[in-house]
């Protein structure tokens, strides 16, 4: 069984910060959050059921966040390197660099951290002529067949299916296993390939900015609680808050 895992590394969120109208995006890179779910649940399949588990990302390459994913049980990571691509360029990149491994099902984390658009997979399922599932939280096969429990906002959904397909995942189907030493170590030794890719991208990121609130800063100095209710109330009502 060949299975592909996408992943994509990103800027770490937990330390980006803002300084005036900038954000400061100079912060250590990671593995986002739910392609680890993605990487995880492939190689879960992988034990279960024989094959292998590849690994492709685009963009930045980062060398630490490769060998991590390569820890936590992937067989081999597929490097394409390429200018800044948007959401469906980088579909493209991953379909024409998977088409030929002929994999019997696609993994990817639901969104990214970064950007959020949820669209890669759906893209990656229309241009290979795959079936797509998303928002996977429970995933199970047998031989070719394959059901999937869709965690919706609120109801959940279940949905059979045949392989080859392509799937998202989200936080809910597993729990990412730690990497131990040994697995790290071992993960320099296994094979990362770098191919290159190159397309005139049709949309193109300008600025980023943060979004700024010019707060009023008004300040209820009253010692009496009553009369401070009172005067905050006549503010919300004169703002039209209330």
């Amino acid at each position: 069984m060949n299975i592909v895992v996408g992943f994509k590394v990103v800027p770490d969120e937990s330390l980006i910060r803002v300084s005036e109208d900038k954000l400061l995006l100079d912060v250590p890179l990671k593995l986002n959050t739910y392609d680890k779910n993605a990487i995880e649940e492939a190689v879960s399949l992988k034990e279960r059921n024989g094959g292998r588990a590849i690994g492709i990302t685009v963009g930045a390459g980062d060398r630490k966040v490769i060998r991590e994913a390569l820890a936590m049980g992937l067989d081999e990571v597929i490097v394409v390197k390429s200018n800044d691509l948007d959401v469906y360029d980088t579909s493209m990149a991953i379909s024409e660099n998977v088409r030929g491994l002929n994999p019997d099902l696609i993994i990817f984390g639901e969104q990214t951290v970064d950007s959020g658009t949820t669209g890669v997979p759906r893209y990656v399922a229309e241009l290979l002529g795959m079936p797509f599932v998303s928002n996977v939280r429970s995933f199970s096969l047998e031989g070719k067949k394959f059901v999937a429990e869709r965690g919706m906002v609120s109801y959940s959904e279940k949905v059979e299916g045949e392989l080859p397909a392509v799937i998202s995942v989200g936080g809910e189907i597993n729990t990412p296993r730690i990497p131990s030493v040994r697995q790290i170590m071992e993960s320099s030794k296994k094979p990362v390939k770098e191919v290159n890719f190159s397309l005139e991208t049709k949309v193109k990121v300008k600025d980023v900015k943060p979004i700024v609130v010019k707060r009023k800063r008004v300040v209820i100095k009253e010692g009496d609680m009553g009369k401070a209710v009172d005067k905050l109330i006549e503010l919300l009502r004169s703002e039209g808050l209330l």
